[in-house]
């Protein structure tokens, strides 16, 4: 599994989150898990880009994003529920509601893939 690492103006916001930037690894996100663990990016999604929180078990903070990676909206998902991106929305982060860092509408968020913690495999932006 992929992972990378998420930053704000050269500020951590969260490291080892799953790198999912395939349809199928989009697709499960963080269903079927016991613990959301660091999160998830899911990358490249079908418009309108929506996720559903099936068969995940806990909440989680859904930052969205546009296709430059400036935030455009934030929402508290719960289990059960679907939910739709806002105008532009084409990728999200799957936070756990836990992560506190400050994000706000209009930070571009920088997205750092590797492979494990010592081999990076470059830049996402």
């Amino acid at each position: 599994m992929r992972l990378c690492e998420l930053d704000i103006d050269g500020k951590l916001i969260a490291r080892d989150v799953k790198y999912c930037n395939t349809f199928f690894s989009g697709l499960l996100g963080l269903m079927f898990v016991a613990d959301p663990g660091n999160g998830a990016v899911l990358l490249n999604l079908p418009e309108p880009v929506g996720i559903h929180m099936n068969f995940v078990r806990f909440e989680l903070r859904i930052i969205w994003l546009d296709v430059r990676f400036k935030v455009v909206g934030e929402v508290l998902a719960k289990p059960w529920r679907m939910y739709h991106g806002p105008a532009g929305a084409k990728h999200v982060i799957e936070l756990p509601v836990g992560n506190r860092s400050k994000i706000k509408e209009g930070d571009i968020v920088k997205i750092n893939a590797y492979d494990n913690k010592n081999r990076r495999t470059g830049n996402k932006r």
